[in-house]
């Protein structure tokens, strides 16, 4: 097995003759006590949670191989990251095709706060939704729509972004309250 991350929050690790991604999750204290008082998921539970969540709405995932609390084995997706896809490609579709898959993501209630294109891979025409550890359908978020729009804003500029605000329609009561105490404590 090869190291690909380690730090202070998660390694990663690849087997190359398996074909698998294995990540193991090293959270804080204060989020243990989140876990265990049931305020939030467990990463790797989480992992396979939005997994399901997300091809029911008939969005790719990695195929997961295990899943426990602190712990994801997921089988290797040969496609891109959407990022390295879109430096070496002009394909006119992929803008509204991905326009449409974060819309898809955001209007069944799920909130992201790592928003990268690194986070997406493309191949075919398909769009895979990776690292999903740090998605979220609880009712104690840490972000509302205001801070998820921020950081799709902050990977792919403002058009992207008012596009994606455009379309975001079902906006949950968690993000909204989540919203309002962003508000007052001055973040987005």
């Amino acid at each position: 097995m090869t190291c690909l991350r380690k730090n202070h929050k998660r390694s990663v690790y690849y087997d190359k003759s398996a074909g698998q991604y294995t990540k193991y999750f090293t959270p804080k204290f204060e989020l243990k006590l989140k876990y265990w008082l049931r305020l939030r998921k467990y990463p790797g539970l989480n992992f396979a949670y939005i997994a399901r969540k997300l091809q029911a709405l008939g969005l790719n995932t990695p195929q997961i191989i295990e899943a426990e609390k602190y712990k994801v084995v997921t089988k290797e997706i040969a496609a891109p990251t959407l990022r390295e896809y879109l430096q070496n490609s002009n394909d006119p579709n992929v803008y509204e095709q991905f326009v449409d898959v974060v819309a898809r993501i955001l209007n069944a209630g799920i909130s992201f706060f790592d928003f990268n294109q690194g986070n997406f891979l493309y191949k075919d025409g398909q769009f895979y939704v990776i690292d999903l550890e740090g998605y979220t359908d609880s009712v104690f978020i840490s972000r509302g729509k205001a801070g998820v729009l921020y950081r799709i804003e902050k990977d792919l500029g403002a058009p992207f972004r008012k596009e994606i605000e455009r379309r975001w329609v079902n906006e949950t009561l968690a993000q909204k309250v989540s919203g309002v105490f962003q508000k007052l404590r001055g973040k987005k």
